[in-house]
């Protein structure tokens, strides 16, 4: 930042001369002839050089509140992309618990055929459903390497780097926000606001350079003179004259005031979207917690105790083996479902940092 404030409040480089006259020809005495040194200086109108040291700074302010949004956007995506790792990872350990759940079940189913108190047809079903679930760990595992290739993208890591398995417990209870309080944190940290704040107030900084610009800048000299018999100082000011203002200066001046104008309505219309996109992504983590809630304490309690009893009605003889798979794949869908709400409710939340402008997850 202080690579373009410093140079835009410096004054320009000095200048200097050099000049010889009345040199004879030919050349017969090198001291014979006037010889002068002359160095000047360009000063502007006083005040100027600290506006334009201002208006750098704001201009550095909002290329470093660009480079801030591009970082959380890149955020953004990569906690998106975990997120979706983190559920994948799941379905592949469901994956394996059914698989070994199914290995009892044909065991079950195998027993009683062999015992006569069951059909060949169910140890059929039985070892089918296996062999589904095994090609479907296959594609899970394929899956989860493309997903593993695009975090390690995103995070700017060597390709083929491992990507460990996520065992990670995420609750959403640890979160709770209040959303006044989160568009006030919006207004103060969201990038784009503080690129158009600094924009706006670059332009505000223009028109005040704009209007010293009526008055002039002027240029102090010096000049060493040695002539034969003697030696001499001269000093000079020397002034612009901003004579054609009305051609000039005038129009600089109402640019400068029209490009205030339009960021600083820009900018009001910009903290109007924000709180719009603060609002939307807060309702949907609220909803997205609320349904992780439910599956928690509510759904898959519930289709759990519904597998208990199947399976002991099954091993009992009370109901045929297509509705114990019937139970084991309901609780399945449900657990995959309940982890898909848990991953949402991350995915949603790593929006909401991106809408605030503020990271309340670290991963």
């Amino acid at each position: 930042m202080q690579a373009r404030i410093k140079p835009a409040g410096t004054l320009a480089d000095p200048q200097i001369s050099l000049q010889v006259m009345d040199v004879p020809y030919p050349l017969r005495n090198a001291l014979q002839y006037e010889r002068a040194i002359t160095i000047s200086q360009m000063f502007d109108f006083p005040g100027k050089l600290g506006l334009m040291s201002g208006m750098a700074k704001r201009e550095a302010e909002a290329s470093s509140a660009e480079y801030a949004r591009v970082t959380l956007q890149v955020l953004t995506e990569v906690k998106r992309t975990y997120f979706m790792l983190f559920h994948l990872d799941y379905d592949l350990e469901i994956n394996r618990e059914n698989r070994e759940l199914m290995k009892q079940f044909i065991a079950i189913a195998n027993v009683k055929y062999a015992t006569g108190m069951g059909s060949q047809p169910d140890l059929i079903k039985a070892q089918t459903e296996y062999s589904m679930m095994f090609n479907d760990s296959l594609m899970l595992a394929q899956e989860r390497g493309s997903m593993a290739a695009m975090l390690n993208a995103l995070r700017d890591r060597p390709a083929g780097s491992h990507v460990p398995v996520i065992h990670e417990h995420f609750d959403p209870r640890h979160y709770s926000f209040n959303l006044d309080s989160l568009v006030q944190t919006a207004y103060a940290h969201r990038p784009e606001l503080q690129n158009m704040l600094a924009m706006a107030e670059m332009y505000r900084l223009s028109g005040r350079l704009a209007r010293r610009d009526y008055f002039p800048d002027f240029m102090l000299s010096f000049t060493h003179r040695k002539m034969p018999a003697m030696k001499m100082w001269d000093a000079m000011v020397s002034f612009n004259l901003p004579l054609y203002f009305w051609r000039k200066e005038n129009l600089r001046v109402q640019e400068a005031e029209a490009n205030f104008q339009m960021a600083d309505a820009g900018l009001q219309s910009m903290r109007n979207m924000v709180r719009a996109e603060v609002e939307s992504a807060f309702y949907k983590v609220e909803q997205a917690g609320r349904s992780v809630r439910i599956f928690q304490n509510t759904v898959i309690p519930q289709a759990e105790q519904s597998l208990l009893a199947s399976r002991a009605a099954y091993e009992n003889n009370k109901v045929d083996f297509l509705m114990l798979l019937d139970s084991q794949r309901t609780l399945r869908d449900l657990k995959l479902a309940a982890h898909q709400a848990l991953a949402d409710f991350g995915t949603r939340l790593a929006e909401l940092e991106f809408a605030v402008g503020v990271e309340f997850i670290n991963k």
